[in-house]
């Protein structure tokens, strides 16, 4: 029997169950339909959804993503017939990097639908679902990594579809699963996008940035860069581990974004000693290796700064080749 002490879950309760609870285990645990009404309406529990409930500090202090898990949690508890967490709701759930991400709504997929509908806040989507389609992650059915990738693809920009695709293949999903799965949604609507992102992604791509900034650079007719390059001394240790090395060019290009710092600064390191760190890292590309380094930016990557980011990059290309026409 779950215990309520004054109106509130238990800290263990409410971990266990993702933080909800139901009106019949309220009234098995001796809370009356009354008194649900009042802690309702004072405030100290928080209805998700008809007969769904949660203890309302704690759905106060969770981030968007832990909410939204909860809203999945609730809407799979009153749904009628086989579902599971899908689309942006899966993502959510694997923790998939995802841009354009829809979160005003839960998505689950039910094979039993007629049609899809919007009702009550979930989005219910029609849909095939295989045994190889669907798991279990935290407690909760989804539909596996490859399959929300594709789903995603199908739905979201071409742009987006790469994040979350290179995403989905650097948490282990495999090529070959995305191809499975995009054979099987080749009639579906959104399908030859979906075809477009499975080609073109690449679970090297470490963050977001990564990813739209290989996108940037296949718009602009860039050359196609090596991804991660490591660069060592004669003796073997590590100088670098570059994002994106146009080696015939002799230029490397770096994402400056704030997860990359992030990364790096260890529970004692100084933001200074980590920006050091990288400054000393870049000298070396560039006196050791005669590289030319170009930094980007998330504002880098807009529409409006497309065509400048090409003139740094293709002018970088030129200075490294007039330094070795020199040397």
């Amino acid at each position: 029997m779950t215990e309520f002490i004054h109106g509130r879950l238990p800290v263990t309760s409410i971990a266990a169950g993702g933080g909800l609870f139901t009106r019949p285990q309220a009234l098995a645990a001796g809370v009356s339909d009354r008194e649900i009404q009042r802690l309702v309406s004072s405030g100290e529990w928080r209805r998700i959804r008809r007969g769904v409930y949660i203890d309302a500090h704690t759905y106060e202090t969770m981030s968007p993503n832990r909410r939204h898990l909860v809203e999945v949690r609730s809407a799979l508890l009153r749904v009628d017939g086989p579902a599971v967490a899908s689309h942006w709701s899966a993502g959510v759930v694997h923790d998939l990097d995802m841009a354009e991400a829809d979160l005003s709504l839960v998505h689950l997929t039910r094979p039993e639908l007629r049609s899809a509908r919007i009702e009550a806040g979930v989005c219910h989507h029609r849909g095939a679902l295989e045994a190889r389609t669907v798991c279990a992650a935290g407690g909760i059915a989804v539909t596996s990594v490859a399959r929300t990738v594709l789903d995603l693809a199908r739905l979201s920009s071409f742009d987006a579809g790469v994040v979350v695709a290179d995403c989905g293949l650097r948490r282990g999903a495999k090529r070959s699963e995305l191809v499975t799965e995009l054979l099987a949604c080749r009639d579906w609507a959104g399908s030859r996008t979906a075809s477009r992102v499975v080609a073109f992604a690449d679970g090297r791509s470490e963050s977001p940035g990564e990813s739209l900034a290989r996108v940037a650079f296949d718009e602009l007719r860039l050359p196609t860069p090596e991804l991660q390059a490591v660069f060592r001394t004669r003796d073997g240790s590590v100088v670098a581990r570059t994002d994106f090395l146009f080696r015939e060019y002799g230029t490397v290009v770096e994402f400056d974004g704030r997860r990359k710092y992030y990364r790096d600064l260890g529970n004692d390191a100084d933001p200074g000693e980590v920006v050091w760190r990288e400054k000393l890292r870049e000298d070396a590309l560039r006196e050791h290796f005669g590289l030319e380094v170009v930094r980007l930016t998330w504002t880098d990557l807009g529409p409006e700064r497309r065509t400048q980011l090409a003139k740094r990059i293709r002018s970088a290309f030129s200075r490294a080749s007039a330094s070795t026409r020199a040397a």
